[in-house]
């Protein structure tokens, strides 16, 4: 594969269009996806162009960039390519991806930000003639993002296992149940299904299974507190667990303490993080092996387990939709953006205290569930460090690929 690049500008192979205006009240139900700034915002029954397709964030969240497989209809938040000039459609996908912090760049917005596609269209760029080289870049590049999305799906299937295990056994006292009636608790092996009670007894929070007790979750998650002030080590480099870093796929980020401007919450091993901001958006972080520079923002707090608690126990605990429930009730702040939680309120809160070898059984088969999760999020982080290495590169026409081929990472 040897095709010439040329030279061209980016209106004469993509056209752009603004969006069409729709409101939330206009909209009836249906599977065609209205697409914003921000991605799929919503759906309705009509659509009002072709796709595939490529969006661009014209407004409010501008050099965002989304591919739409199925016919759609752009919002007027947004500009659609209207015209692909006989390009792949995917190669102009990864083309405005690779360009994103150039589109962000053209912000002409005083208060809002915003995108005019005047503005876009005359950027001079390098092109690939031949379409056969398009759609092969696109799919070389589209193998690492098929290979991400498959590791995430995976994640969200083994937390999901793992938070279903844990409300059958710690929610619903399913095990306890059967074995109460008389039956076999299904999906225990016969060890396991030993370790349960086959009766419940009253107590401060109803009935629990026997030799269970009330308690709370300060009897096996401990918050740790204590500072350090990474500014005191400017040429140490930290593991830095923050909220961006949580948000943009829960992967600490790697930084000079000289970089880091505040004191930070030193983070031990098997500790698990919650936030304290907002707790209407759940933010349960439990990270990989962590070393003695492993240090997390202050809107973090840092429990580590005692007693009968382990890490999965905990994670699974926080994760659960009863704990984030509960812990809205917590909340001090008027504003959604600025709710809070007080870090001692946790420990605090009502929790049934299984006996340890239940405990010790769950840490037992979870851990396995987690282990994978953490090296998937691994080998996520390997392929997305190549992609967005490769991309720039290949866009450009930089780096050619007659022979290359995505990794089996």
């Amino acid at each position: 594969m040897s095709s010439e690049w040329k030279q061209t500008t980016v209106g004469e192979q993509a056209t752009l269009q603004r969006g069409f205006d729709i409101t939330k009240a206009a909209q009836r139900a249906g599977q065609v996806p209205v697409v914003s700034s921000a991605g799929i915002s919503s759906w309705h029954d009509t659509a009002m162009v072709r796709g595939p397709g490529v969006v661009l964030g014209r407004k409010g969240v501008v050099g965002s960039v989304h591919f739409v497989r199925q016919d759609y209809w752009p919002h007027d938040t947004s500009l659609w390519v209207k015209d692909f000039h006989g390009n792949d459609e995917s190669f102009v996908y990864y083309f405005f991806l690779a360009h994103a912090k150039v589109l962000s760049a053209l912000d002409v917005g005083s208060a809002n930000p915003t995108l005019n596609r005047n503005h876009v269209h005359p950027i001079a760029v390098s092109w690939p003639g031949d379409l056969e080289e398009q759609v092969a870049i696109a799919k070389f590049l589209g193998s690492l993002d098929d290979r991400i999305t498959l590791l995430r799906e995976t994640n969200v299937t083994l937390e999901a296992i793992s938070q279903a295990l844990f409300k059958s056994w710690f929610v619903d006292f399913d095990p306890v149940r059967a074995k109460s009636q008389g039956l076999v608790p299904e999906g225990l092996d016969e060890a396991t299904a030993a370790l349960f009670p086959d009766s419940f007894e009253e107590s401060a929070l109803g009935l629990v299974p026997k030799g269970w007790r009330a308690g709370s979750i300060g009897d096996f998650a401990q918050l740790t507190k204590g500072t350090v002030n990474p500014g005191n080590h400017p040429d140490k480099l930290f593991d830095h667990y923050s909220l961006p870093a949580f948000d943009k796929g829960q992967r600490p980020m790697l930084e000079r303490g000289e970089m880091i401007k505040s004191n930070k919450t030193p983070v031990p091993p098997d500790a698990v993080l919650l936030s304290k901001l907002n707790p209407h958006i759940p933010r349960v972080w439990l990270p990989g092996a962590c070393g003695p520079t492993a240090v997390c923002s202050t809107e973090f707090l840092v429990f580590q387990s005692i007693g009968v608690g382990s890490r999965e126990l905990i994670y699974s605990l926080f994760s659960s939709p009863d704990f984030v429930s509960r812990l809205q009730q917590l909340v001090t702040g008027t504003s959604n953006s600025h709710q809070r939680i007080k870090p001692d309120q946790v420990a605090l809160m009502n929790a049934v205290v299984p006996s340890s070898s239940v405990a010790k059984a769950f840490e037992s088969v979870t851990r396995v569930l987690f282990d994978r999760v953490q090296a998937n999020r691994e080998k996520e982080l390997t392929l997305s460090t190549l992609r967005d290495t490769l991309l720039p590169r290949l866009i450009s026409g930089q780096l050619r690929l007659p022979e290359m081929e995505a990794p089996n990472a």
